[in-house]
């Protein structure tokens, strides 16, 4: 039968098919289609697709299918079978899911009802929020044995990862390849709030820069990314532990920074802001209501004002909805003159 599909270079197909499946676009009714160091997944509508992928019409051959919706699985009183969420985080072979309260007594029958629809995970954790300082998921494995460091690939780069220890969002992948795209050799890149370091990887995997200094305030995120650093044999990554507010001012002026802290980089601006090279560029990442971001944006180029330069945001893109009423925001901000 004919469907809407998506085209992706082979290199990319599983990180974008883990995408797609946790989008809710991804027709598993059809078989995958591979032709020529492309692979065509058929998707259920060109509406929400990630940027910068070619849709086009195909015939795609009709498979017959497992269960696939974990929903489906589930025998829960009257009233609770809508509160069970339709997205989650996965992994490499680890799913993180949020529940709400009522859900809680039956947080062992939703981790096995995914492990039954994929049969890839070894574990299925509940995320019970954000804690302490380093702002680390406070995991509860409901499904599964073992451990939760797993190996997450994306885009060719292999990453160890234990969302118990460090943050990751693995629905930043298409984020860190753009950033990635637009390096030009012989950047010096400052990563200010690093983790195991899926951004600065990428970056010395897909481009050329100088060097990429990797900064965590987490030792156990930095000892992850130092073993990252040597899995994936790149030598122009520096991983360093410690404040990022003090740290930046003992390194050379970057071309590029990154701020991938949403809740709180706004406020390391004003550093991160003396330290860029003119004409560099800094990519703020920064959680708010949906209706704030532009208020947001004006107070940076106000204190950037006060401190005696001139920004420019190339490029502002709400990445995904954090809440009911928030988001979270890509900020390209360019240093264009000193005033």
């Amino acid at each position: 039968m004919r469907s809407l599909c998506v085209e992706v270079a082979k290199d990319r197909g599983e990180s974008v098919r883990k995408i797609l499946l946790e989008m809710g676009l991804l027709d598993i009714s059809l078989k995958v289609k591979r032709r020529d160091g492309t692979i065509l997944f058929p998707v259920l509508s060109a509406k929400g697709l990630p940027a910068g992928l070619p849709v086009m019409d195909m015939e795609f051959e009709e498979r017959s299918l497992a269960e696939t919706d974990y929903k489906k699985l589930m025998h829960l009183p009257d009233g609770l079978q809508e509160d069970l969420p339709t997205s989650f985080d996965v992994i490499g072979d680890v799913a993180v899911i949020k529940l709400p309260d009522p859900l809680l007594p039956y947080v062992h029958e939703v981790g096995a009802a995914l492990r039954r629809v994929l049969p890839r995970l070894r574990l299925v954790a509940l995320d019970r929020g954000v804690k302490g300082e380093l702002r680390v998921r406070d995991l509860e494995i409901i499904a599964g044995l073992g451990e939760l460091e797993t190996l997450h690939t994306e885009y060719g780069v292999k990453l160890l990862i234990d969302p118990s220890k460090a943050y990751f969002n693995p629905r930043l992948s298409n984020e860190r390849m753009r950033i990635a795209s637009l390096v030009r050799p012989g950047e010096k890149v400052i990563d200010m709030f690093a983790g195991v370091g899926p951004f600065s990887i990428v970056i010395a995997k897909h481009a050329s820069p100088a060097i990429v200094y990797a900064i965590d305030l987490n030792h156990e995120a930095v000892e992850l990314m130092k073993r990252n650093i040597a899995l994936n044999r790149v030598k122009n990554v520096v991983a360093i532990e410690g404040d990022a507010r003090t740290v930046i001012f003992d390194l050379p002026n970057p071309d590029r920074m990154i701020m991938n802290l949403p809740h709180n980089a706004v406020e390391f601006f004003h550093d991160a802001l003396t330290r860029l090279n003119l004409g560099g560029t800094i990519h703020l990442y920064h959680i708010c209501e949906k209706d704030e971001i532009c208020d947001t944006v004006e107070r940076l180029k106000a204190e950037a004002s006060g401190s005696g330069v001139e920004i420019e945001v190339a490029r502002q893109e709400e990445l995904k909805t954090y809440s009911p009423s928030m988001s979270v925001f890509s900020l390209d901000i360019v240093l264009r003159q000193w005033r």
